[in-house]
């Protein structure tokens, strides 16, 4: 009763593990990418930089249009955060599962 062929099978198991996950993490890595560079031409970032004398030349309807456009942002990226937070914490979950089937392989 020779370990051989066993061991060669668990060997050749684990290496298949370790691509697949290998692979996983990259595509995740591209799709984490690719989202921060769509995240990058919100238009949150496009918002113009006023200066100290373009908030003095506005009038105070045009402040108060301002200020309420700046509390939506700030609202739509703390949205947009809890979401990305939400996915984090779920794929953390799935990683944890993933390692624990890795184990019980190994």
């Amino acid at each position: 009763m020779g370990t051989g062929r066993n061991g060669c099978h668990a060997s050749g198991l684990k290496q298949e593990v370790a691509t697949a996950l290998r692979t996983l993490r990259d595509q995740l890595l591209a799709k984490q990418k690719e989202k921060e560079h769509l995240a990058g031409s919100s238009c949150v970032t496009k918002r113009k930089h006023l200066e100290r004398r373009d908030l003095q030349e506005r009038s105070v309807q045009q402040l108060s249009s301002l200020r309420a456009s700046l509390q939506q942002d700030a609202h739509a990226l703390s949205s947009e955060l809890v979401a990305h937070l939400l996915v984090r914490d779920q794929l953390r979950t799935k990683q944890d599962a993933m390692l624990l089937d890795v184990q019980d392989l190994t």
